[in-house]
């Protein structure tokens, strides 16, 4: 090639370049710093309940008395959504669809714990709760 086409394909680039660099849109403030996009909110319900399920995993008073009816309201509605009622199962039933440690812990009858401050549920367990909600 000769020195004249070379020169002219740089300038080609040249343009090109500037080109593309006009058609990006200035998003950038005087002093050149990025402007600060605001973090997607989280809905209230959503943090509440995460913590409401952070506080599950201190003592089975949690557990009982908080966790317990936000669950049941949930078995309750999916089951519903089948035409099925939770008080109506039996049993056996029960504990194919929900799994033991779900069922124990929704099942109309559960007492009172009698230690309050034992510890709560592991999340390993919440996990398999949420599981068993899923398949729902």
């Amino acid at each position: 090639m000769t020195l004249l086409v070379e020169i002219a394909l740089i300038v080609v680039a040249a343009l090109g370049l500037l080109v593309c660099v006009s058609l990006v849109p200035a998003h950038r403030s005087a002093g050149g710093a990025r402007p600060v996009l605001p973090r997607p909110s989280r809905p209230d319900q959503l943090i509440a309940l995460e913590r409401l399920v952070s506080a599950a995993q201190v003592s089975t008073l949690e557990v009982h008395a908080h966790l317990r009816p936000v669950l049941i309201e949930i078995v309750s509605r999916r089951l519903a959504s089948r035409g099925r009622r939770l008080d109506a199962m039996s049993e056996p039933d029960a504990r194919q669809v929900l799994g033991d440690r779900l069922w124990e812990l929704v099942r109309p009858d559960r007492p009172f714990p009698e230690d309050r401050w034992a510890p709560g549920l592991p999340a390993e367990e919440l996990r398999a709760m949420l599981v068993a909600l899923e398949r729902l």
